[in-house]
C-alpha cells in the first residue's frame, strides 16, 4: 500500500486508525479511543434508541432499506472491526436473536419473513463479525439458508416457488457476506453458482428482480444498502474463486479509475451519517480509501 496513503488515513479520527490497525496493519488496536470518540458513541446511543435502533426492531419502524437505523449503523460497527463485547452491546445482540425461530430462520417486524434471507442476513453478517461467528444461533442460522438455496445454486426471496433456476443478486450477495466469513465456505462448490452471478451480473448489465449495475451500482458510496459496486468487491473479495476471474479486475478497476491520488470522494452520501467523511461528497474520504485499500490487500493476500 502506498505510504502517503496509509499516512493520510492513520491522520485520521480513531474510529479511522482503529480500522486500519486492525485490518490494514495486522495490530492489535486499543479499543478505548474508539469507543470514546463522539461520532462513534453517537452511533452506539442510536442503536439503542427505541425509535430507530434494535429495540426499535421489534415495533417494525426499522426497515433494512434505511441509513441511518439499526440495519446500517450496526453493519458500520462491524465493518470497523468493533467486537460486541468490548463494547457493551452484548444485550442488544440479544435482542436481535430473540426473533430466531426453532428452525433457525428470523421473522422481524415488518416485512422480514422466515424465508427472507437476504434481509436477516444484513444483521446476522454483522453479529458474525462482532464476536458471533461461532454461536450455535447464528450457525442454525447458516444451516437454514444453505437448506433454502435454489436448484441453480442461489436465493431469492420467493424460494422455488416461480420455477426460476436463476436467484436474486441481493439475496445472494447479503448471504455471501455471511457465509464469506467461514473457511470452509470461502471455496464451497455450493457457492459457485450464488458468486458467479454477482460476476455475470457485472458482465452482462441486465436487470434481476429490479437490480441493475448502472449508474446508482457504480457510484462510490457507503453503505450500499440497495446494492452497490464496494460492497459487492468487498463481498467477493472473501472469496478465491471470485478474485481470480477476470469479471471481478473488471469491477475493480473501474474502481481503481475513479481514484485521485489514491484517494477515492463519495459520490452519493446519506444525510444520516453527516458526522463522517462518507456522508459527503465534496472532498476524499479516508473510509472509502479504507475499504478500497482493504479489498486491495485480500485481493494480495489471494492471488
Amino acid at each position: 500500500m502506498d505510504k502517503e496513503v496509509l499516512d493520510w488515513l492513520l491522520e485520521g479520527p480513531d474510529w479511522l486508525r482503529y480500522a486500519v490497525e486492525l485490518q490494514l496493519l495486522d495490530t492489535p488496536p486499543d479499543v478505548r479511543p474508539l469507543l470514546k470518540d463522539s461520532a462513534i458513541a453517537g452511533i452506539i446511543r442510536r442503536l439503542k434508541d427505541g425509535e430507530v435502533g434494535i429495540p426499535a426492531l421489534k415495533t417494525g419502524k426499522v426497515h433494512y432499506t434505511e441509513a441511518g437505523k439499526a440495519y446500517w449503523d450496526l453493519f458500520f460497527l462491524a465493518d470497523i472491526g468493533l467486537n460486541a463485547a468490548r463494547a457493551g452491546l452484548d444485550g442488544l445482540m440479544e435482542e436481535i436473536f430473540r426473533f430466531q425461530a426453532a428452525d433457525g430462520t428470523f421473522t422481524i417486524p415488518p416485512n422480514v419473513k422466515d424465508n427472507y434471507f437476504c434481509m436477516s442476513a444484513i444483521l446476522l453478517a454483522s453479529l458474525g463479525r462482532m464476536g458471533y461467528r461461532d454461536d450455535p444461533r447464528l450457525m442454525k442460522y447458516i444451516r437454514a439458508a444453505l437448506g433454502a438455496q435454489l436448484p441453480g445454486g442461489g436465493w431469492d426471496c420467493y424460494g422455488d416457488s416461480l420455477g426460476y433456476l436463476e436467484s436474486c443478486p441481493m439475496d445472494n450477495l447479503n448471504l455471501l457476506m455471511l457465509l464469506g466469513q467461514y473457511g470452509q465456505y470461502k471455496d464451497s462448490p455450493q457457492l459457485v453458482s450464488a458468486i458467479d452471478l454477482l460476476l455475470e451480473h457485472w458482465v452482462e448489465g441486465a436487470h434481476l428482480y429490479g437490480f441493475g449495475v448502472g449508474r446508482r451500482f457504480r457510484s462510490l458510496q457507503y453503505p450500499a444498502v440497495k446494492y452497490g459496486i464496494l460492497r459487492v468487491l468487498d463481498v467477493l473479495s472473501l472469496f478465491p474463486r471470485a478474485v481470480e476471474s477476470r469479471s471481478f479486475r473488471d469491477m475493480l478497476d473501474f474502481v481503481h479509475g475513479k481514484a485521485i491520488g489514491g484517494r477515492y470522494v463519495p459520490e452519493e452520501a446519506a444525510t444520516a451519517y453527516a458526522d463522517f467523511d462518507f456522508g459527503q461528497t465534496a472532498q476524499p474520504s479516508r473510509w472509502l480509501t479504507f475499504l478500497v485499500s482493504r479489498i486491495d490487500k485480500r485481493v494480495a493476500e489471494c492471488c
